[in-house]
């Protein structure tokens, strides 16, 4: 037996209720209701489940009922069929043309103009996904909630699914080119032309370009939505590079209206020359530039070359070289002879006058730079700069070059020389008479005597060539280099350069006094450190196989002292060498060459100054052993034991 305990009243007396047990039959009813209750309700369940499991289970691959794609039903069909059917009914692709507008034009693009079609895989992908999308976004309960639901909406409503569209990138790009051409239109330059002497300016205008870009990018959003409609053309405004050409104009106009004229003043007379317009016109260049707003402007500029050209013939009638006058001296007299007087140059500076004419042109500008020695209007006149081109050596100052007596000497004799070699010796002495070396200035042999051609006197004689004597244009000059070389050395000259022959060489005395050249590389330099000009002279003796140099200035208190020349390392020349020569005959021997020792001389320079100061100078000169050579023709019988060279094959 149950008791239930029930609050009373806090009033009320408490009473226990007794109540009297349920029958076992009524219990058993009421449980019973319940249980065939909660079997129905689970019944009904499992109906349901099973029926939502059969309809998972039927559209496993296939898409969920009530989908479609326009008016294709796509509904229980596989992904395959969904494509296909997507193709039959959506080829080719009716949809709704696109019009571009720009201003009153208009352009109407069907989808076959931009070759637009359906992605029939991309739009059976899509429809699939219906019903299939809540388990990939969300947890496993709601995601089955949301996708039973979209199929449930699905197959009571229909799921209507938009085609995915694609087109073809080259009709698009060609349809929007082909309205481009008809749209785009080029700015209009500002242009200035001069006809004869007429000048004409017309202003620039702006023209239009169509944006493709921008064009397709807007097209693109309509296509991907799958409507169509209308959108602008994207169209930009292109300004001209040149609008204004007022100033250009001016400048053009005022630099056109009266002749130029160019004065050059000179010390014996005053050069004029007018320029007439057709020459200004051609001297007119036109060239686009900056303005500051950021547009651009045309420039009359200067066309500096035409200038140039044309200075240059103003030049060949101003331009007067320079000439020193060419000295010689007395001993007997000590006085200087004047054999040519010097003479003043004069020489249009080019670049100055190029500058002035351009000066002038920036002076007719509205607003001009401001322009040095820039000329008014009115004149229409400028002053060429001629600059003035002072001699060296001055006729008329020869008492200021204190050349006064004989500062030192050398000679070297050359008889027995060819005809060849002795010319050569003249050739080159020739080169220094008159020269004259300013205070503090270097002497370099290679400078004076010039190129060693036969332009400029010179003949084929006996060079040193390599290992070898040779036949060679100018063979003889290093006698003159040698007699140079001791006049500067017996005089005390600073010597800044010299060079010691290959072997040594009987021309030129006793080793250790020569000096080779070979232009321009090999040089003979010296420098002038008596405080005044110094003249050299050359002395030519052809008779007596003699040749001099003389050095006349002022002589500096000094005197020069050479100790005997040191000889070491000498070095016994190699056996004589026979060499076949076919042009010699059988049984004929010629000498080419004659043997010599090689050795190492050591000339020392003493220079004893007033003030007792001593500068000693040391000459080192190293000469290989040098041995004879002997031609001899085919079939000639040798001396035994005799070193025999094969001829030298010739070189094509």
């Amino acid at each position: 037996m149950k008791t239930r305990v029930v609050a009373a009243e806090p009033t009320a007396s408490r009473r226990i209720v007794h109540r009297a047990p349920e029958s076992l039959p009524a219990v058993r009813r009421r449980w019973g209701v319940w249980l065939l209750l909660w079997l129905l309700i689970g019944l009904a369940a499992a109906a349901v489940a099973g029926v939502i499991a059969a309809y998972q289970f039927r559209h496993a691959e296939r898409i969920y009922e009530g989908v479609h794609v326009r008016s294709i039903p796509l509904g229980g069909l596989t992904l395959d069929q969904a494509i296909r059917a997507i193709e039959e009914g959506l080829t080719p692709f009716s949809g709704a043309a696109v019009t571009l507008r720009y201003g009153e034009r208009s352009w109407m693009l069907t989808p076959a103009d931009l070759g637009v079609s359906v992605d029939s895989r991309a739009t059976a992908l899509e429809a699939f996904a219906v019903g299939r999308q809540g388990m990939a976004t969300h947890s496993l309960w709601t995601g089955l909630q949301t996708d039973l639901l979209d199929q449930w909406d699905a197959l009571r409503a229909g799921r209507a699914i938009s085609p995915t569209l694609r087109y073809d990138e080259n009709r698009v790009a060609f349809a929007l080119k082909r309205i481009a051409r008809e749209v785009d239109q080029p700015p209009s330059e500002g242009a200035l032309t001069i006809t004869g002497l007429e000048v004409r300016g017309v202003a620039g205008s702006p023209g239009r370009l169509v944006d493709l870009d921008a064009t397709r990018a807007a097209l693109n959003a309509v296509l991907r939505a799958g409507q169509g409609g209308t959108i602008p053309l994207v169209v930009q405004e292109r300004q001209p590079s040149v609008a204004s050409v007022e100033s250009a104009a001016a400048v053009a106009t005022a630099l056109l209206g009266q002749p130029l004229t160019l004065t050059a003043p000179t010390a014996d007379t005053v050069y004029r020359f007018a320029v007439d317009r057709a020459t200004l016109r051609r001297w007119l260049r036109l060239t686009p530039k900056a303005a500051s707003t950021g547009a651009m402007d045309l420039n009359v500029e200067l066309d500096r070359e035409q200038v140039t050209a044309y200075l240059k013939e103003v030049s060949a009638q101003i331009n007067r070289p320079g000439r020193d006058a060419l000295l010689d001296f007395d001993p007997l007299a000590k006085r200087v002879i004047v054999l040519s007087p010097s003479q003043i140059g004069q020489e249009l500076d080019a670049k100055a006058a190029n500058d002035a004419i351009a000066a002038m042109i920036h002076s007719l500008a509205p607003n001009p730079r401001p322009a040095q020695s820039a000329p008014s209007s009115a004149t229409r006149e400028i002053t060429l700069p001629v600059k003035i081109i002072l001699p060296k050596v001055d006729s008329n100052k020869i008492a200021e070059l204190g050349i006064v007596e004989q500062v030192s000497e050398g000679t070297t004799w050359f008889a027995g020389s060819s005809r060849e070699r002795v010319q050569n010796i003249a050739a080159a002495a020739s080169k220094f008479r008159g020269v004259v070396i300013p205070p503090g200035a270097e002497f370099s042999f290679n400078r004076h005597v010039g190129e060693i051609t036969a332009a400029n006197g010179f003949a084929d004689s006996l060079i040193i060539w390599g290992d070898r004597t040779a036949v060679g244009i100018g063979g003889g000059v290093c006698q003159v280099s040698t007699t140079v070389f001791r006049a500067a050395f017996f005089g005390g000259f600073p010597i800044t350069e010299r060079w010691a022959h290959g072997y040594v060489v009987s021309w030129y005395g006793e080793p250790g006094l020569d000096a080779t050249i070979y232009t321009p590389h090999v040089d003979l330099r010296f420098r002038n450190d008596t405080g005044r000009h110094l003249l050299v002279k050359s002395e030519v003796d052809a008779a007596k196989g003699r040749l001099t140099f003389y050095f006349y200035g002022t002589k500096p208190n000094r005197n020069v002292e050479m100790d005997k020349p040191v000889t070491s390392n000498v070095r016994p020349p190699d056996k004589p060498l026979y060499q076949e020569d076919p042009a010699l005959a059988r049984g004929a021997i010629q000498q080419v060459e004659w043997a010599r020792n090689g050795m190492d001389v050591v000339v020392k320079r003493k220079t004893r100054y007033g003030d007792g100061k001593v500068v000693e100078d040391e000459f080192v000169s190293k000469y290989q052993p040098w041995r004879a050579v002997f031609l001899f023709g085919p079939g000639t019988q040798l001396p035994e034991g005799v070193t025999v060279q094969p001829a030298a094959t010739p070189r094509p």
